[in-house]
């Protein structure tokens, strides 16, 4: 036997052993919305080159990100010599020694051994480096948060060898500044809001005739979340009308707490108090309302320039800004915000930070409340923002 034929019979035997391992991530049963983006990120890591090719998918909570991560892996992770997902990133990290569990993880799932204890981060980034800058791999590192999971994970693109391929989720789109190519995830359009919420809802891909008009109804509310839509559809089959009405009717003054839940990690993830308190104000006072006056009126307030803040409220899928510079957000990112602010004070809104309902502020000044004891000073400008919105 030449060393031609042994080279030879050596990477048959890789590539049967590589396909006996199972590597494929269970996905939903019903995609909706996904098969373009897959296909143009499959494309595009697919292509024969020894270049190290880094993408990014970037979009608000419960928008699809992981599913089209996994999805993409899946088509893809029989080409590699080894290939890892590391899934929830930043939950995981949050925990004792967190990120040395990642590395160990990575190390573990593509060299197909106990990588040893690793002691610290920085001798966990050394191991990956020297280990595996000579495998074409393809990782997945999804729900990134901070730069320093990615710093810890993935230092620079020469820790992996020639050819390899990796997948960033974010909801942040300032962690994708050094990738190849970045991918937005849109909300779904009316026609795949409907079919999802059926599959969800009815088990078919199309809803029964007696339920249209409530279907609409829900589909409004969810705006095209993938999240919303199946968690609802989930909640909602096999009810009857009459109880579909009533689930309608509740999620008009109650978010869904599963849906809330998922987006509100997005909110405590925000590092500093002035974002939080901006993202705030736009939930309840800015919707709809120019760039350019929502800053003047922050400024005014806050006594800072609240540009930056804005930029990054947006590169986090927090808000949106058009090109006329239009803010807008979900509308469930709203409700989320406001659902804060309710919870400052359930049965008394002159003690919350923030009055939006023109109904509570008229009350409010109506009554003639004590300001030192029952209304914070942020209040009193919030009440007279509600109340000046009222009179327009």
């Amino acid at each position: 036997m030449n060393s031609h034929e042994s080279k030879f019979i050596q990477v048959i035997v890789k590539d049967v052993l590589n396909k006996l391992d199972p590597k494929n991530l269970n996905v939903a049963t019903h995609l909706v919305g996904i098969n373009r983006l897959v296909h143009t990120i499959s494309d595009f890591l697919s292509a024969a080159t020894d270049e190290v090719r880094i993408v990014g998918i970037h979009g608000m909570p419960g928008i699809g990100k992981t599913t089209i991560a996994k999805v993409v892996f899946n088509q893809l992770c029989y080409g590699f010599e080894g290939s890892c997902f590391l899934s929830n990133i930043n939950d995981t990290s949050e925990q004792s020694n967190g990120l040395v569990l990642l590395q160990e993880h990575i190390l573990h799932d593509i060299l197909k051994q106990n990588a040893g204890t690793i002691n610290n981060v920085d001798r966990g980034m050394v191991l990956i480096k020297e280990r595996l800058c000579h495998k074409r791999v393809l990782v997945v590192f999804d729900d990134v948060v901070h730069l320093n999971q990615l710093n810890a994970l993935m230092g620079e693109r020469s820790w992996f060898g020639p050819g390899s391929r990796v997948i960033i989720t974010t909801k942040d789109e300032r962690l994708l500044l050094k990738v190849d190519r970045t991918y937005q995830v849109e909300e779904l359009k009316q026609y795949e809001s409907l079919q999802l919420f059926s599959w969800h809802a009815f088990g078919d891909s199309k809803p029964t005739k007696d339920y249209v008009e409530l279907l609409n109804d829900v589909v409004d509310y969810c705006g095209g979340l993938p999240l919303a839509l199946e968690v609802l559809g989930s909640c909602l089959s096999g009810k009857n009308k009459s109880r579909w009405k009533c689930v309608i009717d509740k999620l008009r003054k109650i978010s869904n707490r599963e849906i809330q839940k998922k987006l509100r990690i997005s909110f405590d993830t925000l590092d500093d108090h002035k974002l939080k308190n901006t993202f705030l104000d736009i939930a309840c006072f800015f919707i709809g309302r120019n760039k350019e006056y929502v800053a003047n009126v922050l400024e005014a307030r806050c006594g800072y320039n609240p540009e930056d803040d804005l930029g990054i409220l947006s590169e986090r899928s927090l808000i949106k800004v058009n090109a006329s510079g239009k803010i807008s957000m979900h509308d469930l990112l709203r409700d989320m915000g406001r659902e804060i602010i309710h919870e400052e004070s359930l049965d008394h809104p002159g003690k919350r930070s923030r009055i939006w309902q023109h109904e509570d502020a008229w009350n409010v000044l109506s009554k003639q409340m004590v300001i030192t004891k029952c209304i914070h000073k942020s209040t009193i400008m919030h009440v007279y923002l509600s109340f000046q919105t009222f009179c327009l």
